[in-house]
């Protein structure tokens, strides 16, 4: 995907769609999120799609991705979370 998120990465068109552009569950209209659990935490991020006009291609991104880091302030979603032990087939 480019930088300037203005040209399509498919046909090289400067032609994506401007305005607000989101992603949803269909059923529970629901945003689609990026998840990421590690360490018993659970961080999220909705996925910001980019439309070319010219080809139809979709590119997903993620406008924060700093936010899935996992700091010391971040709390388990399971207060009992316990690592599970490391296992031959890990290496």
């Amino acid at each position: 995907m480019t930088d300037t998120r203005d040209t399509c990465s498919k046909c090289g068109g400067k032609s994506i769609l401007k305005g607000d552009i989101g992603l949803r569950n269909i059923k529970t209209m629901d945003l689609v999120v990026v998840v990421r659990q590690d360490h018993g935490i659970e961080k999220n991020v909705p996925l910001q799609p980019s439309v070319c006009g010219r080809c139809g291609f979709v590119e997903l991104f993620v406008k924060d991705p700093t936010h899935l880091r996992i700091s010391t302030q971040d709390k388990p979603i399971n207060p009992d979370f316990k690592q599970r032990p490391l296992l031959e087939s890990d290496f």
